[in-house]
């Protein structure tokens, strides 16, 4: 027989009945309310407490998180007494939510709350706990500070948080893009996919987008070893390979195997010619999205412009890779802003389609900080990085990046976390399947991992806040 546990929430209701706390009249005053165990007694204590110094809408806030954080503790079955620096960080890993079961796997996870939430939420539980050892004289004061006691954000770090507007998160951009697919109209749909491809992944503004030209992406494979025993018979416009003249479908089978050979050997990106802010750089594309975007010129690019030119006797297309259903030419900035702006608020993605040139950013610059973090420890130099993010951005100077690199040091401020990295895909691999073991076998995968160390005469090295 299968016994069923089921887990039931801790609440917070509002007292009714006129009740008074010393002076207080504690009528709308928070309660917490536990399935199993009534009223939460210490929580509740520390709410009384808060009664007759904080506002009743302060203390309904503080009630909210610590009745989450209740429930957090009771999923993982530590004794309330028991917690420490430890057990707060792994409750901001998880976003300050009842789940458990996210683990702080160093470089690719970051909270997906706010600073000042994150901030906020230890307030509540630092507070908590000062009111149940030094007021309330509930708990015994343990020997060694409970929490970190220099874990604060600075008035600037608040600033800059507030004045950077919203960046989605890698997973917004994917969703993004999926529900761009899935619109009636296929061609405009993947129009705006490739669109937001370059954005995530190219770190493309919106004018380099929409003036991204065929001639330009031919012009990436000039000096390139693959394409020299043929580069002089791809035609200038590349849109031209989708014609059925004589050779083309020749040239376009010569142009992808270039690129599968380029992938072969080991190279993972295409440096493009793009015009931005009135003057012409070089973004560096995946080789992955280049030959999306290749595969949408010669298809559905091609097959809009036959279909539009039935009607329209004298219609030329631009050599503009992305194209407006509506009116044949090339798509304006102030177009795929808007598009994105409406298909993003309808989803409940934060930002613009320019926050998605952030999300790269932020992502590009995060790997070269743990990256150089792993090779040089202490010694690194924020300069480096941001210059090398500069290139990548193309900005003409590193002052707008700093927030960035601002925020990821700050995560790991607030996480006090050191990076695990792993230069071996397999070993990488490894990690990733060890994460995902059930807990009933946890135990015999560290027993297997140990011996495994004593094979190889390796010593673990426990992290300082490991959970």
């Amino acid at each position: 027989m299968t016994v069923i546990h089921r887990f039931y929430e801790t609440k917070v209701r509002i007292a009714d009945d006129h009740h008074f706390l010393g002076d207080v009249d504690a009528r709308g005053h928070p309660l917490v309310i536990s399935h199993a165990e009534g009223l939460v007694i210490p929580i509740c204590a520390h709410l009384n407490f808060m009664a007759s110094r904080y506002p009743a809408s302060t203390c309904l806030k503080h009630a909210r998180v610590l009745s989450v954080f209740w429930d957090h503790l009771e999923k993982r079955k530590i004794d309330y007494r028991d917690v420490n620096e430890r057990v707060l960080k792994r409750f901001l890993v998880n976003n300050a939510t009842r789940e458990t079961k996210i683990l702080a796997l160093k470089d690719d996870v970051e909270l997906g709350i706010t600073l000042e939430r994150a901030e906020f939420v230890c307030d509540v539980i630092e507070k908590f706990y000062r009111t149940l050892e030094d007021e309330l004289l509930c708990i015994p004061k343990p020997n060694s500070p409970r929490f970190n006691q220099r874990r604060t954000l600075t008035g600037a770090q608040r600033t800059a948080a507030r004045a950077n507007p919203a960046t989605p998160t890698p997973e917004n951009v994917e969703a993004l893009k999926e529900q761009f697919l899935v619109k009636p109209n296929e061609f405009s749909g993947q129009n705006m996919y490739a669109i937001a491809a370059l954005f995530r992944s190219a770190g493309l503004r919106e004018c380099g987008a929409v003036g991204l030209t065929t001639a330009a992406l031919r012009q990436s494979f000039v000096g390139e070893s693959e394409f020299l025993p043929f580069i002089k018979r791809v035609p200038r416009e590349l849109s031209k390979l989708a014609t059925h003249i004589a050779g083309s479908k020749e040239i376009r089978n010569l142009v992808l195997m270039a690129l599968g050979s380029m992938r072969e050997r080991g190279r993972t990106i295409l440096s493009v010619p793009v015009f931005e802010k009135r003057q012409s750089t070089f973004a560096t594309v995946p080789i992955d999205v280049f030959s999306e975007i290749l595969d949408l010129i010669f298809t559905s690019r091609h097959d809009f412009i036959l279909r539009y030119g039935r009607s329209r006797p004298h219609y030329r297309a631009p050599d503009n890779v992305f194209l407006s259903t509506k009116t044949g030419q090339a798509l304006n900035e102030k177009s795929v802003s808007n598009l994105f702006s409406a298909e993003m608020k309808r989803l409940g993605i934060p930002g613009t389609a320019h926050r998605i040139r952030a999300t790269s950013i932020e992502d590009y610059l995060k790997g070269l900080y743990y990256l150089h973090r792993g090779m040089h420890g202490i010694a690194w130099q924020p300069d480096n990085i941001l210059e090398w993010c500069r290139m990548y951005a193309r900005h003409k100077s590193t002052g707008p990046l700093v927030h960035y690199i601002n925020r990821i040091i700050n995560i790991e401020e607030v996480l006090g976390y050191l990076p695990v990295l792993f230069d071996d895909t397999d070993l990488a691999a490894c990690a990733r399947a060890l994460a995902t073991i059930p807990a009933e076998r946890k135990q015999d995968a560290v027993v297997g991992m140990l011996a495994l160390m004593g094979e190889l005469d390796l010593v673990p090295l426990e992290e300082p806040h490991a959970c």
